[in-house]
């Protein structure tokens, strides 16, 4: 049987343990270590494998009443609801100090019976399980659950678009956070700060890793799963890069360039990660020192990872410094966009190490006016900067619903290509096999920029009008105008072209 003062300890404990951030279970785990000796050691370790099939704490304690009488469940679950357990149990352990709250009278051995009957905690089990399986399956890089007044939409990426598959009402989303939390380490009772997870899981024998995202909003926490597959070889370059004078330019810079920056850019979800993880392949040869600094999902072998934690201050610009000191020949910076990070990663590209980062952006020129607004000062820009690699994914048509369609002069107008001549061209309708998007697979289109003397003028200079110039006379053939001829060859329709050249003239968001 235990004590007044036992339980009054436990409870005070695991409230500061909570409060200080450390995790339901992880809580759990260490009390239980902590008095092994007792039966409240072996409650507590059925606790901790009853909160990881997805029952909710109060409904765990709710199993033990030999420990924990009905008083004690009650206000656990009030505080749970509220989002409030660390402040609700040292509450609950003051309680038991002046003995308004006893313990149970009974054996520390587990009743599943005397826990409320609540088969919502399976039905929500098998629902996320379904989730995560359907997603692997699919191949599907991410999955939002979004809440809104009064229900829950359940988002697939589907080709770069956020596709609405099914509704949840609030009480089962609030068990599928908690079951979330649960497999991710998170904080159970945390639902007022953003939290950042990771689950591994293996899914018809295929081992994946999802990132767990929580984002509080008005209507409640908001989840994102982005899923990624740690024994997944990535694509291979000639898949990547189908241009042949492309691919070529790209393995040339990869093997000579020693230093300075390189920035791959595109809007959001044009593969910019996929590039660059290519790209750290390349150079990933067993010759070089290589540092990945960010928030790491995959470590490469050969690959020194450094995992940003601000919470204990290594933050990404003292990560940056710690490696610098150790003298590396190339280092990774998943993010570019703070203005301490930016200076960081010129001054480390000035200083003969090559940096590969990556940038969200429309065309190249916004790159460097990107640049210039995180306030690197244009001397570190001239001498740092080693090449731009841009990019957009266009969507292919469906195959299997590909048809013909006459456009006229005022349908191309209306869409922004007064310059593609009217005529037929190809378009889909949707089905079964794309999901009715019209769409399957993507095509990555690039552009190299490697600085050359006039754009370095330009860039010393800082304006922006003159770096616009020297870009154009890199580039050569503009990006929209090689879209524009993907479409008149029939592998895109006229719609996705518009989209694409939308993009790349600000006229549409990223």
């Amino acid at each position: 049987m235990l004590s007044p003062k036992a339980l009054e300890k436990f409870s005070r404990k695991l409230g500061k343990m909570l409060g200080s951030g450390i995790p339901l279970v992880v809580s759990l785990e260490m009390l239980a270590r902590e008095d092994s000796e007792s039966g409240l050691n072996q409650a507590l370790n059925q606790v901790v494998s009853k909160l990881k099939e997805g029952y909710t704490f109060s409904s765990c304690l709710g199993m033990f009443p030999g420990i924990f009488t009905e008083v004690y469940v009650a206000m656990v679950k009030a505080a749970e609801l509220q989002g409030r357990l660390d402040s609700g149990l040292v509450e609950i352990a003051e309680s038991c100090a002046d003995g308004t709250i006893e313990p149970g009278n009974g054996s520390p051995e587990i009743d599943e019976s005397a826990a409320t009957p609540d088969e919502e905690n399976l039905k929500v089990i098998k629902l996320l399980n379904q989730i995560i399986s359907d997603a692997v399956k699919e191949k599907t890089g991410r999955v939002v659950c979004k809440p809104e007044r009064d229900h829950v939409k359940l988002l697939i990426d589907c080709n770069a678009h956020l596709e609405h598959r099914e509704t949840f009402d609030k009480s089962t989303y609030d068990r599928m956070i908690a079951r979330v939390k649960m497999m991710s380490a998170l904080d159970i009772a945390e639902r007022q700060l953003p939290q950042d997870g990771r689950i591994l899981v293996k899914v018809d024998n295929e081992m994946v890793d999802i990132r767990v995202q929580l984002v509080p909003t008005v209507f409640g926490e908001q989840v994102m799963l982005f899923f990624s597959r740690p024994d997944e070889k990535g694509p291979d370059l000639e898949r990547v890069i189908t241009d042949n004078t492309q691919r070529e330019q790209f393995i040339k810079l990869m093997k000579e360039q020693k230093h300075g920056l390189i920035v791959f850019a595109g809007p959001h979800g044009s593969g910019k990660t996929t590039t660059m993880n290519i790209a750290t392949e390349q150079l990933n040869d067993g010759s070089r020192v290589i540092f990945e600094i960010g928030r790491i999902y995959k470590s490469p072998a050969g690959i020194s990872c450094m995992q940003v934690r601000p919470h204990i201050g290594m933050t990404m610009v003292n990560s940056i410094r710690t490696a610098v000191r150790s003298d590396p020949e190339v280092m990774v910076i998943e993010d570019f966009g703070e203005e301490e990070v930016a200076v960081e990663c010129f001054k480390a590209a000035n200083t003969g190490i090559l940096v590969l980062t990556q940038m969200g952006a429309r065309n190249t020129s916004e790159v460097f006016k990107q640049i210039f607004n995180l306030k690197v000062p244009p001397f570190l820009v001239y001498g740092g900067i080693a090449a731009v690699c841009f990019q957009v994914l266009v969507r292919k048509l469906c195959p299997h619903c590909r048809k013909e369609v006459d456009f006229s002069a005022d349908d191309l107008f209306s869409l922004g290509l007064s310059d593609m001549k009217p005529g037929r061209y190809s378009d889909s309708c949707g089905c079964d096999k794309c999901n009715n998007s019209g769409y399957i697979g993507r095509e990555a289109f690039y552009e190299m920029i490697v600085p050359d003397k006039n754009l370095k003028e330009a860039i010393i200079k800082g304006d922006n009008n003159e770096i616009s110039q020297a870009l154009e006379a890199i580039q050569g053939t503009r990006l929209e105008n090689r879209v524009r001829s993907y479409a008149e060859a029939g592998n895109t329709s006229p719609r996705e072209a518009a989209r694409i050249r939308a993009i790349l003239s600000l006229q549409a968001p990223i």
